[in-house]
């Protein structure tokens, strides 16, 4: 089981990497003309906006250029070394590698990217301060949310290039919800995210 468990967290390792770099990616000086909100600064009905400047095309795109690049570093893996393919759930070889190892990376990077953005508007809607889960019950809620969106999107997208059971599903569902939690934490504790957890 516990090797399972290290094949699933292979599998989620170029999401989980690419999470990781687009965070210093968006904080680099340089593209930052796409650093612009992806809302373009425009209001809900309610008055309040519609994501927020958070959600900007910088950090937008380069999830799915990162995430593209990332599985195709596993995709390299998997050609040229033999433990690559014994741990690996993704049988590259029957892709047209790497064009559509990239391709499946981009589409797997705008399923972690648009998977958050429901959870943006519900926040402004709510008046949620931006990178705040909010207090109370409600503020519970929207930390676990704030953890599950992306992985829910990153499990629907993978679907072209690798279909999960039901069971692996949700194991890859609790071990992406653990694991971007604890990789919210430590970047903010380095200084790269407002708020831990």
């Amino acid at each position: 089981m516990l090797s399972y468990i290290g094949k699933l967290f292979y599998l989620i390792t170029p999401i989980i990497l690419a999470g990781i770099f687009n965070m210093i990616f968006v904080q680099l000086p340089f593209l930052n003309s796409l650093k612009k909100p992806i809302d373009c600064g425009k209001v809900f009905s309610d008055g309040e906006r519609i994501f927020g400047d958070n959600k900007t095309w910088k950090g937008f795109c380069g999830m799915i250029i990162i995430t593209s690049f990332w599985l195709g570093m596993q995709g390299i893996l998997y050609d040229n070394t033999t433990w690559a393919k014994d741990i690996s759930l993704v049988s590259f070889s029957d892709f047209n590698f790497p064009f559509n190892t990239w391709f499946y990376g981009a589409i797997w990077g705008l399923g972690y990217v648009l998977f958050e953005l429901p959870n943006s508007f519900v926040k402004r809607r709510l008046k949620i301060d931006i990178g705040k889960s909010g207090k109370g019950t409600l503020g519970y809620i929207f930390k676990f949310v704030d953890q599950a969106d992306s992985v829910v999107g990153c499990i629907i997208f993978m679907l072209p290039f690798y279909r999960p059971s039901f069971i692996e599903a949700l194991l890859i569902l609790v071990l992406g919800i653990a694991v971007h939690y604890v990789v919210n934490i430590l970047l903010y504790i380095v200084g790269l995210k407002k708020q831990a957890g």
